[in-house]
């Protein structure tokens, strides 16, 4: 899957509504999901049941089980939705910069995904855990995830050809690295350990601070 698939893909998902009325209760899949990721947030490493999430919902869990058929299936559920915003952004940041500088191209992905790790601790958490959840493993999920590293690697590409980046560079390991240190930007945000990283500028916000690592980082490596 391409990104623009991907993209396509996105818009579908988030634009659809899974509604399902049980005994008088309108049960959607977005609250679910949302209940599931709550219940996450509490337990941590630890997969919540569908009994939990039907009580936390207010339905049994056999009418959740109309809709989801376990509690794996709730959580793939929440990552694809992750997922998708994460890419839809992407695709949308990357068109509004330049086309001819592919290194501004590169940061506005890397801002896009502190962005999103920022305002979705939750789904951060979920994707980056594999104890709760192997994305990558997941075909429904790694799918996005491979359109993004796609979108990385062709992003890379484009600056070597043009010469902002070396003409032996790496382009996979650099894509690889690149994608480490922005995941490790994300947990330091959503752990709240970047606030106190520049005493000299105790009013920028940690994404401030983690989208100034980045570019500090990608400018190490472009000309």
């Amino acid at each position: 899957m391409t990104s623009r698939d991907a993209s396509k893909s996105a818009n579908v998902l988030l634009s659809s509504a899974y509604l399902m009325p049980v005994g008088g209760k309108a049960i959607t899949a977005h609250a679910t999901r949302d209940r599931a990721l709550d219940l996450l947030e509490e337990s941590q490493s630890r997969r919540p049941t569908m009994a939990e999430i039907a009580e936390l919902v207010g339905v049994p869990a056999k009418d959740l089980h109309r809709i989801f058929p376990d509690d794996r299936s709730v959580l793939v559920a929440a990552a694809e939705q992750a997922l998708v915003w994460l890419i839809d952004s992407s695709v949308k940041a990357v068109v509004q910069v330049d086309p001819d500088d592919s290194v501004a191209q590169f940061i506005a992905l890397g801002e896009t995904y502190i962005d999103w790790a920022s305002a979705n601790p939750s789904q951060f958490r979920l994707l980056q855990d594999e104890r709760v959840l192997n994305a990558k493993a997941t075909p429904q999920l790694s799918r996005y995830i491979d359109s993004m590293v796609d979108l990385m690697i062709r992003t890379l590409e484009r600056a070597r050809d043009a010469g902002r980046l070396k003409p032996d560079e790496n382009i996979p390991l650099m894509a690889l690295s690149s994608h480490a240190f922005v995941i490790g930007l994300g947990r330091m945000i959503v752990e709240g350990r970047l606030h106190d990283t520049l005493p000299d500028v105790p009013c920028f916000s940690a994404a401030r601070i983690a989208k100034l690592a980045l570019r500090d980082f990608v400018h190490r490596a472009a000309r």
